[in-house]
């Protein structure tokens, strides 16, 4: 309906007559929500009357209202709207039950408006109905926009408190530091923590659900693109966590109390993390005394680097189809010349022989212990195991 198209007078009286049995329609409404909505059968009746009533007097007001003034609902400010929907957020009420009582809504207030309507004016209810669903349409939409709004702000500021809780306990210098800490967010500390590191692309958005299927007293938050959860004491099994969380990549320390100890035992995973993503790791939960090679290697990039430029490039300029590294890794890993080829489905001598080429190429020889400790370490630091 436009300001040229105005009401009828026929819609105009039903307008009317509805806003005149708001008083009457609206304990209906309201019965009618608490019997067909678990979430608001819990409201008190305070509640129900102050808050969901009253945006529902508002709700259908705000359409009949200029209907019966003949103005045109379309330019209608919906902003209460949005405001009524960030309301529910902060009472509690989901969303899907907050439109189901839109829904509602629009169904009992229609039943008034045939119930209104008068003999002669039945060509009018089209008209009404039409513009009725659009303006549900936008209100429920205005509505829904407030609600998801209030939401994601919730969600921003639950997150930043998240996390600044887990740095606060991390860079507490002493127990006093700590008591601090719990004192400043209010909250009750564990005497020790397991911290669990979870990488992957859906950890950030799953840290809810990871913190309702772990113990009450779990901290966690948000650590780069990373998520460091703190389980207490020895917590639940790291590999229970980490699938909770679609955690691809995962490690774990040991439990360490609040404070400097735990602040070092979360540094030492970041590194057991960035040392298995640095050797080829994709997945996998790898706890303190994983990895132990290249958790040497991460803390010693220079030499690391040194290592592989000085023993593997010159085998590898030799090596385009990467069959002797390839060799080199199968017999490293068995010891067995036999079995090395059975692996590689080659002849032994062929195996002898290319060992022989990798003795030449880099100076040490894979079948002299201290040679291929060398060899181990220069693998595993360009990548993946031997």
């Amino acid at each position: 309906m436009t300001e040229l198209e105005a009401a009828t007078p026929a819609e105009r009286a039903i307008a009317g007559r509805l806003i005149g049995q708001l008083d009457e329609l609206l304990p209906r409404m309201g019965a009618t929500y608490q019997r067909e909505i678990e979430e608001y059968a819990r409201l008190t009746a305070e509640q129900l009357d102050r808050e969901v009533l009253a945006t529902s007097r508002r709700f259908i007001e705000g359409y009949f209202a200029r209907i019966g003034a003949g103005k045109d609902p379309d330019k209608l400010d919906l902003t209460d709207m949005g405001l009524a929907g960030r309301r529910r957020l902060e009472m509690g009420i989901s969303l899907d039950s907050a439109l189901h009582a839109f829904r509602l809504a629009g169904r009992e207030t229609w039943r008034a408006v045939a119930d209104t309507v008068e003999p002669g004016e039945e060509t009018a209810i089209a008209s009404l109905a039409a513009g009725w669903i659009e303006y549900m349409d936008r209100a429920s939409s205005s509505f829904a926009d407030g609600y998801l709004t209030a939401s994601h702000e919730h969600l921003r500021r639950l997150d930043a408190r998240r996390s600044a809780i887990v740095d606060a306990l991390l860079e507490a210098g002493d127990w006093g530091e700590v008591a601090a800490v719990a004192a400043r967010f209010a909250i009750q500390l564990a005497p020790a923590y397991r911290p669990v590191l979870l990488s992957g692309p859906d950890v950030l958005v799953r840290i809810d659900l990871l913190l309702q299927q772990a113990p009450a007293d779990t901290l966690a938050g948000r650590r780069g693109d990373k998520v460091l959860a703190l389980l207490p004491g020895d917590g639940p099994d790291p590999q229970r966590v980490a699938k909770s969380a679609h955690a691809k990549l995962a490690t774990f320390g040991r439990p360490s109390a609040p404070g400097p100890e735990l602040g070092a035992e979360v540094r030492h995973i970041e590194g057991v993390l960035a040392a298995a993503a640095r050797s080829g790791h994709l997945d996998g939960v790898f706890g303190p005394d994983d990895l132990l090679l290249e958790q040497l290697l991460a803390g010693s990039e220079r030499v690391a680097t040194d290592l592989t430029s000085r023993i593997l490039d010159p085998l590898e300029a030799q090596d385009p189809d990467g069959i002797f590294v390839t060799t080199l890794r199968a017999y490293l890993g068995t010891g067995s010349i036999p079995e090395t080829a059975e692996h590689a489905v080659v002849h032994p001598n062929t195996v002898a022989y290319r060992l022989r080429r990798v003795r030449e190429l880099t100076g040490l020889d894979p079948r002299t212990p201290t040679d291929a400790a060398l060899l181990v370490v220069a693998l595993t630091a360009r990548g993946g195991t031997a």
